[in-house]
This record gives structure tokens, C-alpha cells and sequence, in this order.
């Protein structure tokens, strides 16, 4: 037990000094790679870039293009293939191979998948799914509140950046006069 506990420490060790090793000598295409991948290193370069004072352009600028362009769709590709009709009729195939319970196992999948299609596929006359409710209207007024609450406290970090540069720009004026 304590032998598998030193290795996971050791690959641990060696995943930060990897990630560590990337964002200071690749820099912006360090942190793309980590950003682009499904991987939980992300994380880590995040708080790596922290500790080295990488500017925030480069860190947002390679998250921005690592997560929304890169990783999107790598994602998009893998749903779209593993979700495709035919694969899930593959696995929904499959089932059938329970001993006992599998045909009939296999019928009420297909009928649920049937249900879960037809609700998805057809919209009422309002544009709407059916069974949209207030509760996922509430979600979403509280994505979009919590994105702008966000967005100006980037916002307001910057203004105060900005404050406090001119300040010190000012003082240090005032010190030569």
C-alpha cells in the first residue's frame, strides 16, 4: 500500500515539474497544450502561471483558443461519433448478452432512447423543447448573472491596476520634483 502511494506521489512530482518545465520555456503554446487536451493538468498550469506572473493576455489569450477553439471540438468530434445512430444501436445491440433479463432489457432502452429522441426533436409551436420548465429558465438567467458578474470584476481589476500605476507613476513624480 505504501509502495503505490509513493508512486502516485512520484508521477505527481513529476506531472508538476513537467507542466512547470512547459509554461516557462514554451510559455503561450505550453499553456495551448495544457488548455487544448481533456486532461486535469489544466489546472495546474493555471496555478503555475500564477506563481510566475505569466501576463494575463497570454494566459487568457492560449485558454481562450485552447478551450473554445481546440478542445471544443476535439469534444464535438468524440460526441458526435461515439453518439452517432448507428453506435448506439450497436450498444443498445449488446444488451441483449445480459443472461436472463437482456431482450427485455433491450426493448425498454430502445423505447427510452425513442422517448429521449422524439423529446428532443420536436419543438411545440412556441420554438421551445417540450418539458422545458422554470427551473432550467432560472439556470439560465443565473449562468448569464454569474458570466456578467465576471466580466466586470475583470473589469474592475483592471480599472484598479490601471489606478494604481498612474498613482505610483504620480508619486513617483512627485518624489524627483
Amino acid at each position: 500500500m505504501l509502495e503505490h502511494a509513493e508512486a502516485a506521489q512520484d508521477f505527481a512530482s513529476r506531472a508538476k515539474l513537467a507542466v512547470q518545465n512547459l509554461v516557462q520555456k514554451i510559455g503561450f503554446f505550453g499553456i495551448l497544450a495544457c488548455a487544448s487536451s481533456p486532461n486535469p493538468l489544466f489546472d495546474l498550469a493555471g496555478i503555475t502561471c500564477g506563481h510566475f506572473l505569466v501576463p494575463f493576455w497570454t494566459f487568457f489569450g492560449a485558454t481562450l483558443i485552447g478551450k473554445a477553439i481546440i478542445k471544443m471540438h476535439i469534444q464535438k468530434i468524440f460526441v458526435i461519433r461515439t453518439f452517432s445512430k448507428h453506435i448506439v444501436e450497436q450498444m443498445v445491440a449488446f444488451i441483449t448478452a445480459v443472461p436472463g433479463i437482456g431482450s427485455s432489457l433491450q426493448k425498454s432502452f430502445q423505447e427510452y432512447l425513442e422517448a429521449q429522441r422524439q423529446k428532443l426533436h420536436h419543438r411545440s409551436e412556441m420554438g421551445t423543447p417540450q418539458g422545458e420548465n422554470w427551473l432550467f429558465w432560472m439556470f439560465e438567467k443565473l449562468v448569464i448573472a454569474m458570466v456578467c458578474y465576471f466580466i466586470l470584476s475583470i473589469i474592475n481589476s483592471m480599472a484598479q491596476s490601471y489606478a494604481k500605476t498612474i498613482q505610483q507613476r504620480f508619486n513617483s513624480e512627485e518624489k524627483t520634483k
